[in-house]
């Protein structure tokens, strides 16, 4: 029985997938299918690819040249073979800490999507945390706004609401997060049960601030943090860091809050509210907004439907 599918896109970065893919086959959980699919990458990505699944039956490669923006339509196809009751997804460049699975088989038994906390590893080696909860029904609509989410490798579905989509992934509009936008597309589905760990179970690396870096810097970076990764001491101090983290960004968002609430614009704001004609149009203005965001989330060109069949 193969619990999880592991899907893992990949680009450019090459050897970083000696270290993504080790963190996947470190897991507790052995019953897993790992699929690479590969958008246009370079001649080393198959050799590294050839060398591991070699030594384990359960890595598999998808290969395609480069398709339209982040090669969304291959992760479709690739789940079209999907046996694992879940799926899980992990970045390239990024490693799961041992548990990853385990924890989202237990969040996914009582939901349909579920997403730990995100620990974003600065190129210092410092972290970055923040509070996000997409089980609630305010913070769907917070990402769309404002993009304040979590990372790719912290995310996880069951099979079962991936194959009941009108779509699944697909093409992206142009300006708009890729991850982002399928994760909007799960959770407006009418029943969807969302579940969130507020818990860290990956570290993320993110490229923007690696923006010059060869593939062979972010490959050794990933080297360091890995034998950390399998250390039960250091994910246990890791564990409370990211907790502190997390305290200190709530300390920070409600002093902004507190400063916000005394400006100027905002006690106009306040103000205007309490009139009931302006109040009125405020508020129909700003459920309009929300309405061409929601169906931008939800509806898409369909010329990219007919991108994503297999």
């Amino acid at each position: 029985m193969t619990r999880a599918t592991v899907l893992i896109p990949t680009f450019d970065h090459g050897p970083t997938l000696r270290h993504s893919i080790g963190s996947a086959q470190q897991q507790t959980v052995r019953e897993l299918e790992i699929f690479v699919v590969g958008d246009g990458p370079p001649d080393v990505t198959r050799e590294i690819i050839a060398e591991l699944s070699a030594d384990d039956p359960r890595i598999r490669y998808f290969d395609h040249p480069k398709g339209p923006r982040h090669g969304e339509i291959y992760r479709h196809r690739a789940l079209q073979e999907a046996c694992g009751e879940i799926v899980c997804y992990l970045a390239d460049d990024d490693l799961w800490l041992p548990d990853h699975v385990e924890r989202m088989l237990e969040a996914l038994a009582s939901a349909d999507f579920a997403h730990s906390s995100p620990a974003f590893i600065h190129t210092d080696g410092t972290l970055h945390s923040w509070p996000v909860d997409l089980s609630r029904p305010e913070w769907p609509k917070r990402i769309m706004h404002a993009g304040t989410g979590t990372a790719l490798s912290t995310v996880a579905h069951t099979l079962d609401v991936y194959r009941r989509l009108p779509h699944g992934w697909r093409t992206t509009p142009p300006d708009v997060p890729t991850d982002r936008f399928m994760w909007l597309q799960i959770l407006g589905q009418p029943g969807v049960r969302a579940a969130a760990l507020h818990q860290p179970t990956a570290l993320t690396f993110t490229s923007v601030p690696r923006v010059g870096w060869s593939p062979e810097r972010r490959a050794a970076e990933l080297e360091e943090w890995a034998p950390r990764v399998r250390d039960p001491e250091w994910r246990a101090w890791f564990r409370r860091q990211v907790y502190t983290a997390l305290q200190e960004s709530s300390v920070r968002f409600f002093e902004e809050l507190w400063f916000l609430k005394r400006s100027p614009a905002m006690r106009l704001g306040s103000a205007l509210l309490r009139i009931p004609v302006a109040g009125k149009l405020l508020r129909w203005v700003a459920k309009a907004r929300d309405g061409r965001a929601a169906r931008a989330a939800a509806e898409h060109p369909r010329r990219a439907e007919t991108e994503s069949r297999p």
